[in-house]
C-alpha cells in the first residue's frame, strides 16, 4: 500500500495509455451490456412501458441538461486554467481555481436532474434503471476516443478531471460513485414506494448527498483551514478533507428533513431523523474512502431513514 498524499491539484498521472487498455473499454462493454440486459427485461415483463414516450422524452431532455451543465463548467476551468496540446486542463496545488470546484456541477446534475419528475412518471425499478443507464451514458460519451476528437466532449471531461484522480478519474467516478449510487437509489426508492408509500422522502438522502457532500468539497478546499486524512477506495493514496466540508453536510441533512418534514407519517419519525440522521451522515462522509463517499453515505443514509420509518 502506498503512501501518497495528494492535495487539491497535485496531479497523479496522466492519459497517455492507450485507451484499450485501460477503464475506458471496460466501461463501454460494460454500458453495452446493461442496455441489453434492460431493452430485454423490459420487453420481456414490461413492454408497455416503451408506450409511455413522455418518459424517454424527458429523459432525454434530462440528459440533454445535464451535458449543457457539465459544458459550462467545462467552459469555466478553460477560463481559468491552463490546457495541454490534447485539452486536458493543467494546474497545480498552487492555482486559486481547480477542477474540485466544477466538478460539483455533475455531481448535482447527475443525482438531482433526475428526481424532476412529474407525477404522472411510471413508477416501479424499470423506470429507475432507464433513467440510471442515461446518466451513465452522460459519462460513456466521454471516454478517451472520443473526448479527444470532439471538443464539446472534452469540455465537459474537463469540469470532472480532478488533476489529482489522474488517469482514474471516469474510473474512479463509475465504479465508485455512479454505478453503485445509482443502483442504491434505485432499490431504495422502490423500497420507499413499495413498503412505506413515501417516494419523496427518498429525496432527503439524495438531497443531503447531492447537495451536502456536493459543497463540501469547494467549501472545503477554500475556506476549510482545519483538515484531516482519508484513503481512496484502492489505499494507494491518501486525500484531504476539511472540517468545514464536513459540516455542510450536517446543515444539509438538518436543511432537508425540515422541508421534507410533512413526509413523516409521525412526529417521532421526524424526531429520530432529526436526532440520528444529521450526525450520522456527517460521520459518513468523514470517513468514506476518497471517491467513494456518495454511495457509502446514500447505503447508510437510505438504510437509517427507511429502518426509522419501517420502525416507527
Amino acid at each position: 500500500m502506498h503512501n501518497n498524499l495528494l492535495m487539491p491539484g497535485d496531479a497523479a498521472g496522466n492519459y497517455d495509455e492507450k485507451w484499450t487498455k485501460t477503464f475506458d473499454l471496460k466501461f463501454l462493454i460494460l454500458w453495452l451490456i446493461l442496455f441489453v440486459f434492460l431493452l430485454s427485461w423490459t420487453l420481456i415483463f414490461d413492454p408497455n412501458l416503451f408506450n409511455a414516450k413522455d418518459f424517454f422524452f424527458r429523459s432525454a431532455i434530462k440528459l440533454f441538461v445535464m451535458m449543457i451543465l457539465a459544458l459550462l463548467g467545462g467552459m469555466l476551468c478553460r477560463h481559468y486554467c491552463n490546457t495541454d496540446e490534447k485539452g486536458y486542463i493543467t494546474t497545480s496545488k498552487n492555482n486559486w481555481f481547480k477542477v474540485n470546484y466544477t466538478r460539483k456541477i455533475q455531481h448535482f446534475a447527475a443525482y438531482l436532474v433526475p428526481l424532476l419528475s412529474p407525477p404522472t412518471a411510471p413508477l416501479g425499478i424499470l423506470p429507475h434503471l432507464w433513467e440510471s443507464l442515461f446518466v451513465l451514458f452522460m459519462f460513456l460519451v466521454l471516454i478517451k476516443p472520443v473526448r479527444e476528437f470532439s471538443t464539446f466532449f472534452m469540455l465537459q471531461f474537463n469540469s470532472l478531471d480532478r488533476i489529482e484522480d489522474r488517469p482514474n478519474t471516469l474510473k474512479w467516478i463509475v465504479l465508485g460513485n455512479m454505478l453503485p449510487g445509482l443502483l442504491i437509489i434505485t432499490v431504495f426508492k422502490q423500497l420507499f414506494e413499495t413498503y412505506l408509500n413515501l417516494p419523496l422522502l427518498a429525496s432527503v438522502v439524495v438531497l443531503t448527498v447531492a447537495i451536502g457532500d456536493g459543497l463540501a468539497e469547494p467549501v472545503g478546499t477554500y475556506l476549510g483551514k482545519k483538515k484531516y486524512v482519508v484513503p481512496s477506495w484502492n489505499l494507494k493514496n491518501r486525500y484531504v478533507r476539511s472540517y468545514a466540508g464536513s459540516a455542510c453536510v450536517y446543515i444539509a441533512s438538518v436543511a432537508f428533513l425540515i422541508l421534507f418534514a410533512h413526509q413523516f407519517a409521525n412526529p417521532l419519525e421526524f424526531w429520530s431523523a432529526m436526532i440520528l440522521f444529521p450526525p450520522v451522515m456527517t460521520l459518513a462522509e468523514a470517513f468514506a474512502p476518497h471517491s467513494m463517499d456518495t454511495p457509502v453515505m446514500m447505503l447508510i443514509g437510505f438504510s437509517l431513514l427507511f429502518g426509522i420509518c419501517f420502525i416507527f
